[in-house]
Formats: structure tokens, C-alpha cells, sequence
């Protein structure tokens, strides 16, 4: 009976680790959203709604917006600046953040890698580039960048759809 009870005790004790391993930071969980394929045909309500509880809109004064961005994140977060576009209406076409951490580089690279695949250019370990094949034939070409720095301890990611013809 008591090793029933310890076997019972040890698979609870693994299982509560294995959540617990399994849940992301704040910081990864708005990486997940904002580095995924799914951004591209998400309006601005559902991209705040993904990223909920962790970023909102700004409510910073304008001026302040046109440095840090129309997106405010709290501050497990740690970002610097974070800017998504557009705020009404259509998809999302364009987000730029810069998060404090320079460390978060590998998580960065292993989500990118996962969604989209091995790089298009690679200038070093923590700077690389994605070009994304377009949603539908004749579509707009999309990318993907991060360039992280230790001499700021930031990683700046971009993530777009090009302009143009």
C-alpha cells in the first residue's frame, strides 16, 4: 500500500514539473504570437487578443508612440519598444519590437526556425533573416528578422509584409 501511494506522490510530483517546464514566460509567450504565421491573417483586435494578458494598446501620450510604439507590454515582458500595425482594420502587415535580453536570442532562432524554416541570411549567431513564401500565389513576398546585441542587451525582431511591386 505505502508504494502505492509513493509511486502516486512520484507521478504527481513529475507531472507538476512537467507543467510547470512547459509553460512559457511572458516574454516567450508574446514572441509565440508575434513570430507566427498566423500573424499575417489576424486583424489588430485578434492580434491583442493573443497577446492578452501581456501587451494592450498604448495609452501613452501620441509623441511618446512614435518612439516605443502603439503596443504596451508589461514589464515581464521587458520590451523597449513594440509598434504593429495596423490599428484599424485589414491584417497585420508590420511588427517591430526590440526586448531587453539579448539572452533571448536561442529562443528567438528556435521559434523562427520551427515556423519558417532555415534562415535566408545569417550574419552570425544572433542576426539572421527569413524570406517567407507569400500566403497565396502572386502574393506579397513576407520576411522575418532579429538582430540581438550584448553591447545593448537587446534583440530588435521584424516581422512584414513588403511593399511594393
Amino acid at each position: 500500500m505505502k508504494t502505492n501511494y509513493i509511486m502516486l506522490g512520484l507521478c504527481l510530483a513529475i507531472s507538476a514539473c512537467a507543467q510547470a517546464q512547459s509553460e512559457p514566460t511572458p516574454a516567450e509567450h508574446v514572441f509565440d504570437v508575434i513570430a507566427s504565421p498566423k500573424l499575417f491573417t489576424s486583424n489588430w483586435k485578434q492580434a491583442m487578443q493573443q497577446l492578452a494578458p501581456w501587451c494592450k494598446p498604448s495609452t501613452r501620450p501620441e509623441r511618446e508612440q512614435l518612439k516605443r510604439g502603439n503596443v504596451e507590454c508589461g514589464e515581464k515582458v521587458k520590451t523597449d519598444s513594440f509598434a504593429m500595425s495596423p490599428e484599424m482594420g485589414g491584417n497585420i502587415e508590420l511588427v517591430q519590437a526590440s526586448f531587453i535580453g539579448a539572452a533571448n536570442c536561442a529562443y528567438v532562432k528556435k521559434i523562427l526556425t520551427r515556423n519558417f524554416g532555415k534562415p535566408s541570411t545569417v550574419k552570425g549567431e544572433c542576426s539572421m533573416t527569413w524570406n517567407i513564401k507569400p500566403a497565396s500565389k502572386g502574393g506579397p513576398q513576407r520576411y522575418a528578422s532579429f538582430e540581438a546585441s550584448t553591447v545593448d542587451d537587446m534583440l530588435d525582431f521584424t516581422i512584414g509584409v513588403e511593399q511594393g511591386p
